[in-house]
């Protein structure tokens, strides 16, 4: 049996290396190309996974390094199959470490951010991370772990920072800036009458 010590430097390092994670991913939404939103998102979810398999959560550990690879193809392959895929693997890996409550928010959030993975541009894939990063700071908040639930709080604020930077408000696509960059907003009829 392992002692508290023991148990009180892996919980350190778990936070140390989510750490190293959340400065990845408040990178990656600050960047405009989809392959390297992806490449950081790959590297963040290897460290996530290592995170997590230091807490013993070894539903959310495997479904993290599953999401970095996961990552990294959908950085040159694009397809609906490979979507498909990645869903299966993910369900399968969630079934195979299955941990109550924790295992069934992880798959959520793994099948949300798949669907992002494999979306052909960085509008959908912003939009889809955000529902899946609330599922991961759900997990992590219900996990104990303050750096990793910070992460994903953070992770949604720099998603939408980013968002703005590069698109301006119009974050759902239904506005009047619908495929145009940010910039001045026209006066609209009523403002000259």
């Amino acid at each position: 049996m392992m002692d508290e010590g023991w148990m009180m430097s892996l919980f350190l390092w778990s936070q140390l290396v989510v750490s190293l994670a959340l400065l990845l991913d408040l990178l990656s939404f600050q960047l405009r190309d989809r392959r390297r939103i992806l490449a950081c998102l790959a590297l963040s979810c290897a460290l996530n996974a290592g995170h997590f398999a230091l807490l013993g959560q070894w539903s959310a550990a495997s479904l993290l390094l599953l999401a970095s690879v996961r990552f990294l193809v959908s950085i040159w392959l694009v397809r609906r199959i490979l979507m498909w895929f990645f869903v299966g693997l993910a369900c399968a890996a969630a079934l195979a470490t299955y941990q109550g409550l924790l295992s069934w928010i992880g798959l959520l959030a793994s099948l949300l951010q798949t669907r992002a993975a494999f979306c052909p541009d960085d509008r959908q894939l912003r939009r889809w991370m955000l529902l899946g990063t609330l599922c991961w700071l759900v997990n992590n908040l219900l996990v104990g772990s303050p750096v990793a639930a910070l992460m994903e709080g953070l992770f949604l604020v720099s998603n939408l920072v980013g968002y703005y930077r590069h698109y301006g408000f119009d974050y759902w696509g239904r506005g009047r800036h619908r495929g145009r960059r940010k910039g001045r907003v026209p006066p609209s009829g009523r403002a000259s009458s």
